[in-house]
């Protein structure tokens, strides 16, 4: 084992030890925090506040958004060291530089055509399949007609009518080779042959978790404990439940982080060097001829 790793196993020890003990803790910090606000009034900020109300919101929103970037940073760290990404890596690398290196690239166009075809009838086919109908009938017959020129066809049965039109609802898939041998960066939500990108996942959870701050700051920043008995165990108690939502976030965000990299982008990754097999293989089954 080389130094580098050494270093990189120190510190995914280092990291799980934390996350383990920092569990223990927040659950103590959560039954504490129960406790103290069970011996006090909880009351609502009311409109004459509405000035120190707003101020906080964006405090918990800023500290809460800060601290799941900034530990999403270090969730993908820690995935980027794991075998499973490391591999990932290393496979493609290699198939990318095996269709560059050869005459195979020409060829990529060829193959995508041909995958496009293949997927297209295969997900057609699912619901033909059901209804008795053969593809090459399909073609021929049905796959240049609307919605309501099938409807018509009386020696259609009901079963047969609605396969059609399901089957007719299926477009041809988006696949270009630098979908295979380039980090994608952008993503839409139409079919692809590759799945969500890796990028557009992370935007999502960073889009989405803003959104779900917004409404726990406002909550939080809603939120007044009123003193019974002790003055500085209310005011303490406040700064806890607030202070929790800022720290969650922050294992959210490292999880996000390590999700992006060992689940999200590894699986994106092994999709594409899989097409690159695919089409490594179709090209050896396919050689050019001179005629």
């Amino acid at each position: 084992m080389s130094e580098f790793e050494k270093i990189s196993l120190e510190k995914r020890k280092l990291s799980q030890y934390i996350l383990g003990n920092a569990r223990t803790l927040i659950i103590a910090f959560i039954l504490f925090t129960v406790i103290v606000v069970m011996t006090t009034d909880i009351k609502l900020v009311t409109i004459s506040s509405i000035k120190d109300f707003g101020l906080e919101f964006f405090l918990i929103l800023f500290a809460s958004y800060a601290m799941y970037v900034f530990c999403a940073d270090g969730g993908t760290s820690t995935g980027r060291a794991t075998e499973e990404y490391k591999g990932a890596i290393k496979r493609f690398s290699e198939l990318k530089e095996q269709v560059l290196d050869n005459t195979q690239f020409s060829r990529m166009n060829e193959f995508c055509a041909y995958y496009i075809a293949d997927e297209l009838k295969r997900m057609r086919t699912q619901y033909l399949i059901v209804a008795g109908i053969n593809y090459e009938e399909y073609l021929e017959k049905y796959v240049k007609l609307d919605k309501s020129e099938i409807k018509d066809i009386k020696e259609l049965t009901i079963l047969q009518k609605k396969a059609i039109i399901k089957a007719n609802k299926v477009k041809p898939i988006h696949f270009t080779p630098d979908m295979m041998i380039s980090t994608q960066e952008e993503g839409t939500i139409t079919r692809f042959a590759l799945s969500i990108t890796p990028k557009m996942y992370k935007n999502l959870a960073f889009g989405t978790k803003f959104i779900k701050m917004s409404f726990v700051a406002v909550g939080m920043s809603l939120i007044a404990l009123q003193v019974i008995l002790e003055p500085s165990w209310s005011v303490f108690a406040e700064v806890c439940m607030k202070l929790f939502t800022v720290v969650i976030n922050g294992f959210d965000g490292w999880t996000m982080g390590y999700n992006y990299i060992v689940f999200k982008t590894v699986k994106y990754t092994n999709d594409q060097s899989y097409l690159m097999t695919r089409a490594i293989q179709y090209v050896d089954a396919h050689p050019l001829t001179n005629d």
